[in-house]
């Protein structure tokens, strides 16, 4: 049965959006103080310098829920499990800023940043946010994980938080990711209710709401790596806790659905990348919002497009994780199916715009994102 959230929890949105609205000029004011801010050079689509420390406004939002919380409304923390997990999913939050503020400002080598990460990945796995059980879908028993939960764990926070940070090409793309992918997350948990992860999407919701009208095009600000990684990690943690109170092999496969976009886009540029002898982190211009860009669509219909299918996808992922297990077994399948179409579709995008890029009369310029690779 639908669980419809309390009026407490639409403050937690609210809140969160007012604060994201109401400090991003505060960020963008500082960035320019500080000279944190993306110069038009290179690969780079926008044409003027943009400040980029966008990130603090999704910090600031989540710092004022979790007090808000803790001091005004505990009780919605139902358990000391819940209220331990909220202040390491924070602590957990500060350091990959910090550590995405510090990439942003200084450029960290990319085995240092991953390294990073991971370690701060590794701190949220020790305090909970870990699949530690499955259940056989067809009614066999449960299995413990063990070490290797710990390491998938591990594995999907960082692959989100990248994943995230890939996808953030073009202005208002990321955000637009990660609010409906929240979305996603937030009405799998209304059944069976699991407020823990209802808290987490709406602060996700409220601030990538609250941090849209600076950040889609023409941007005023960027959430640089700092932000991008910001919310994976929420984003990740959340989708653990999502699927560990269901905790069926089928149940961790919905918020991959949601973020599907952003999974299928990186997997495309490791490969790509690891053809050509690149390090997966690599800069090119070859990224899925790129191919659009480079196909004759604005800046705007790109992002609306991309915002549409992360739609649909959201969608998909809540309507799957409601069917019975042998209708979502299809339902999987058939998802499969048009993964793999997807990759054509996108390879054969690729030789197409290759050849109209080496055609005579071409310059060979090409649309390029403002900051990531």
């Amino acid at each position: 049965m639908m669980h419809w959230l309390p009026r407490t929890y639409w403050e937690i949105a609210v809140l969160s959006f007012l604060v994201a609205l109401v400090t991003t000029p505060v960020w963008i004011v500082l960035a320019k103080a500080l000279g944190a801010v993306d110069r038009p050079i290179g690969r780079k689509v926008h044409d003027r310098p943009i400040p980029y420390l966008g990130g603090l406004a999704f910090h600031a939002s989540y710092a004022a829920v979790f007090v808000y919380v803790i001091h005004r409304c505990p009780f919605l923390l139902e358990s000391s499990a819940w209220l331990e997990k909220w202040v390491v999913l924070f602590v957990g939050a500060t350091m990959i800023l910090l550590v995405g503020i510090y990439d942003d400002l200084c450029s960290m080598a990319p085995k240092w940043k991953l390294l990073a990460q991971v370690l701060v990945a590794f701190f949220l796995v020790a305090f909970g946010f870990r699949f530690e059980l499955v259940t056989n879908p067809f009614g066999g028993g449960q299995v413990s994980l063990g070490a290797a939960g710990w390491i998938l764990s591990v594995f999907w926070i960082v692959g989100i938080a990248n994943a995230i940070n890939l996808v953030d090409g073009l202005d208002g793309l990321a955000a637009g990711v990660v609010f409906f992918a929240a979305c996603a997350n937030l009405a799998i948990a209304l059944s069976p209710w699991q407020g823990f992860v209802s808290l987490v999407s709406l602060v996700l919701i409220g601030t990538t709401l609250g941090f849209l009208p600076y950040n889609f095009h023409p941007a005023k600000i960027f959430m640089g790596d700092a932000g991008a990684l910001y919310l994976g990690f929420l984003l990740g943690a959340g989708a653990i806790e999502n699927s560990v109170k269901s905790t069926t092999v089928l149940s961790l496969l919905f918020p991959l659905v949601a973020l599907l976009l952003p999974i299928l886009d990186t997997g495309l540029a490791v490969i790509r990348r690891s053809r050509r002898g690149q390090h997966p982190f690599a800069p090119d211009r070859e990224h899925i919002h790129h191919r659009l860009l480079q196909l004759g669509l604005s800046h705007r219909h790109a992002v609306l497009l991309l915002h549409g299918l992360c739609f649909l996808l959201a969608v998909s992922a809540y309507l799957g994780s409601r069917l019975p297990n042998h209708l979502t077994i299809l339902f999987l399948i058939v998802l499969g199916g048009t993964v793999m179409w997807g990759f054509w579709v996108f390879s054969y995008l690729n030789r197409k715009i290759a050849q109209l890029s080496s055609s005579p009369g071409s310059d060979g310029s090409s649309a390029a994102e403002h900051k990531k690779p």
